[in-house]
């Protein structure tokens, strides 16, 4: 009996190691930054801002700044000055505080549906814009200054993020869910309603295919001579051939709740006047052309619980607002030390290797152990057996 308790200790442990092998391999997939990537250059309030953030929004700046006004900008005191107001400002934003409120309702960006969906998402982009080719995918990252966690925080926090927490805060009844407060809210001006021309940007062409047919929609919009022919040459567009989106076929239009849609969208169509049309709006999923319409009455009250739900979202965002006004960015000794002029680089798999050592190491130990207490229970067996 004691032997068979043995063999299956033994059974189980080797199982153990085996499973742990198998995760290892499993996570093994994803693009692993060098070590820099990981050190926190600032705190705020239960954030942690990581230096892969710091190096994407400086070294995309810089860039910017270059391209604007020679390669010697910063040759001048004052553009670096203004380079360094430029990234502490970027450090700490709407984002950081949905993530602090996530944070304190048990949310995190890479864990539960949240970090599924995000993982679902990048499986798609893995396979229509880098046809699962993942030195393609490094090649991009580090050609934009980013990390695979920086893009999968992005998309969690744009996509997914805001959805988990209103629906955690309505359970807790911390957004009202009455009708009275969502009717006033849906007239309000924290509800707007558009129409729109979307060029997906993952549809398989380039960017500069993308970007020059959003720009042709965009001049035969903009190029109509009153009201009425904006909108006859805006429903064109909808229904015209680069259009992506098919899912306001009956033109009712999109009513979008403040906080609910993506940013860049959400600061074109709420400063439109009623039949105004932005210019070509860059989100994460492609391009837009915007136009501003007066809400209909009939509509909101044939779609009213539909709406009521889009309500939350103002709520919402007025507690992100609130949680980052309270918020104060607080500087680490590494951030503090950065020369912003003269980063270190952040290679985007520049961690693979040393992951693969330490799953080596962790293997051999595991099997080290294995061996010893095996020979550990052969030799008091063989004891026994003489006594």
């Amino acid at each position: 009996m004691k032997i068979q308790k043995i063999a299956r200790g033994l059974a189980l442990l080797l199982c153990a190691v085996l499973l742990l092998s198998l995760c290892s391999c499993a996570k093994a997939g994803d693009a692993r930054p060098n070590g820099i990537a990981n050190k926190v250059v600032a705190t705020a309030g239960n954030v942690e801002i990581y230096y892969d953030s710091l190096y994407f929004i400086t070294m995309t700046r810089i860039k910017e700044m270059k391209t604007a006004y020679g390669e010697n900008v910063f040759d001048d005191p004052g553009q670096v000055t203004a380079l360094q107001q430029f990234v502490q400002e970027n450090l700490l934003t709407e984002s950081e505080a949905l993530i602090s409120l996530a944070k304190d309702h048990g949310i995190e960006v890479d864990q539960g549906d949240v970090g599924a969906a995000v993982q679902e998402r990048m499986e798609q982009i893995m396979e229509t814009v880098f046809e699962n080719d993942r030195d393609a995918y490094i090649e991009s990252l580090n050609a934009e200054y980013l990390t695979d966690r920086y893009v999968r925080t992005y998309l969690a926090v744009e996509e997914n993020l805001a959805e988990a927490l209103v629906n955690q805060m309505l359970q807790s009844g911390e957004i009202p869910d009455d009708d009275t407060t969502a009717s006033a809210l849906i007239h309000s001006d924290d509800m707007v309603r558009t129409v729109h021309v979307f060029i997906d940007r993952y549809n398989g062409k380039s960017d500069e295919e993308n970007r020059a047919n959003i720009t042709a929609v965009w001049q035969k919009i903009a190029a109509a001579a009153d009201k009425d022919a904006r909108i006859d040459a805006m429903n064109d567009a909808i229904g015209g051939v680069y259009n992506e989106d098919y899912g306001d076929t009956l033109g009712n239009g999109y009513y979008i709740a403040r906080g609910e849609a993506d940013a860049a969208y959400e600061a074109a169509a709420f400063q439109l006047p009623d039949f105004g049309v932005s210019d070509v709006v860059e989100t994460a999923d492609g391009y837009y052309v915007i136009m501003r319409k007066p809400k209909d009455d009939a509509y909101i009250n044939a779609n009213f619980e539909s709406l009521k739900q889009k309500t939350y979202y103002v709520t919402l965002n007025g507690k992100v607002n609130e949680r980052l006004a309270a918020m104060e960015l607080n500087m680490t000794d590494f951030g503090r030390e950065l020369d912003l002029l003269d980063l270190p680089e952040v290679d985007a798999d520049g961690g693979e290797v040393l992951f693969w050592v330490s799953v080596s190491l962790c293997g051999i130990i595991g099997v080290g152990a294995v061996v010893a207490i095996v020979w550990l229970v052969v030799r008091k067996l063989r004891q026994r057996k003489a006594k």
